[in-house]
């Protein structure tokens, strides 16, 4: 494992995926078998710091893991660090690189997971989606980004934002392996395994939706998706279009006014008193959440409800939703991107998936996502892997090439022991791309 923390450790000094390297111990260590993996540093592990992305907050040594963590370790997972995340899980950029290439963005908050995972650090990471924080960095990284059904995965032992919304995902380069993880945090509920039988097209419906924001997407976003219906057309796939009751404004709005009602009733829960040290993105939230009263914010629950019932109502003739997961590929570094493309799914809680699709003409990755009804995880996931063997994405990361390098980049690293593993957390609040103040990992023998 040490071997695996330093190999980790020499590729950050690079990519800037982890705020620390280091394990905590865990029922799957010395298993031969065992998967590397990432964790977003909201969840608790125990014995590494808890940072949540900020500099308003010294970060916290968890003495406890999360029951999702503490899942996948029993399974055959090895904890190898933390992976950065957007401050408090929200829109401001941090240091971390696209693997595709270091001056794009690879997407947030899930940032550090969805870039280790398509730089081959790890292959497993797990994240968080409150709007768009699985699905759009797993575009902009070229990998698959699962997010199960809203409320199918604990979140105990996680920092949350908004818990209307926030939902545990999972990073991988395969949906076997994604799938898997997700049900094993799931502890089976969504009953899939990595070895189900794939769903093959032939007689599905499947649903394009494009949303009235389809002007936004680029040629080449709209490209990746028109080519994706077809070949699940020439797979026998009876595939047309539909419009559902989010395509429109409405749900972006009430998405708004939940999310940024609840999250800045969680900020101000812990406690922050140098407020001069949060991030522009931040310090905007706050003010706006300022001007929502309770009772828009319950009506906005109430409408809500009712929208997800619509949904529910036209998602029950047909398989599946074909629909993009971002705009287009990665915008240049400093830019996470607009989550709109998967807030409304965000909004109803339903199990979506992004699966890198093809290159775009400057060698960055493009997805496509599958979103399913409620409670159809398995069946989602199944097809999900006979969508991946169609695109055939899975020789482009041979073209994947994360330099090693000693370099330092000027940042300055605090340590915490945890139990004769070493653990160097880097910080530098100077980094004007890095305004929480969190950057790479390295290990300290």
């Amino acid at each position: 494992m040490i071997d695996h923390l330093e190999r980790v450790s020499a590729m950050d000094r690079q990519l800037r995926a982890f705020t620390c390297v280091g394990t905590s111990p865990g029922a799957s260590d010395g298993r031969p078998d065992s998967v590397a993996l990432g964790v977003k540093d909201l969840f608790d592990v125990a014995g590494l710091p808890t940072a949540l992305g900020t500099a308003a907050l010294p970060a916290r040594q968890a003495v406890r893991t999360a029951a999702a963590v503490a899942a996948l370790q029993e399974w055959r997972a090895v904890v190898v660090g933390k992976t950065v995340t957007s401050e408090f899980a929200y829109f401001g950029a941090s240091a971390t690189r696209n693997p595709w290439h270091h001056g794009s963005s690879p997407g947030g908050s899930s940032t550090g997971s969805a870039a280790a995972v398509g730089a081959g650090q790890v292959p497993l990471a797990i994240g968080t989606q409150t709007n768009g924080s699985v699905i759009r960095p797993a575009a902009y990284c070229g990998v698959v980004g699962f997010k199960p059904t809203y409320g199918t995965i604990p979140t105990e032992g996680l920092w949350l934002f908004a818990p209307s919304f926030d939902t545990v995902g999972a990073f991988a380069r395969t949906v076997s392996l994604a799938g898997t993880a997700a049900d094993v945090m799931a502890a089976g509920g969504l009953g899939f395994a990595g070895s189900s039988v794939p769903l093959e097209p032939a007689g599905l419906r499947i649903a394009v939706v494009r949303t009235q924001d389809w002007s936004m997407t680029s040629a080449e976003m709209r490209s990746a998706l028109e080519g994706t219906a077809r070949l699940l057309a020439d797979a026998g796939a009876d595939v047309d279009e539909l419009t559902t009751p989010l395509c429109g404004e409405e749900g972006l709005s009430l998405h708004r006014t939940i999310s940024e009602f609840e999250g800045a009733a969680g900020i101000g829960r812990l406690g922050i008193e140098r407020t001069d040290l949060l991030g522009a993105k931040i310090r905007e939230v706050l003010d706006h959440a300022a001007t929502i009263t309770t009772e828009a914010y319950g009506r906005a629950l109430d409408r809500r409800a009712q929208l997800v019932a619509e949904l529910d109502r036209t998602l029950s003739g047909v398989d599946c939703v074909l629909t993009v997961p971002a705009a287009g590929a990665a915008p240049p570094a400093g830019d996470n991107g607009d989550p709109r493309f998967c807030t409304r799914w965000s909004l109803a809680g339903t199990p979506a998936i992004c699966l890198p699709a093809v290159l775009g003409e400057h060698g960055l990755p493009l997805g496509v996502q599958l979103v399913g009804r409620r409670g159809t995880d398995a069946r989602l996931l199944r097809l999900a892997q006979s969508v991946e063997e169609l695109l055939g994405f899975a020789s482009n990361y041979e073209r994947i090439g994360v330099a090693d390098s000693t370099e330092d980049h000027g940042r300055h690293p605090v340590h915490a022991d945890t139990g004769g593993v070493r653990v160097e957390l880097r910080r530098n609040s100077t980094d004007p791309a890095n305004p929480a103040g969190i950057g790479a990992a390295a290990v300290d023998r």
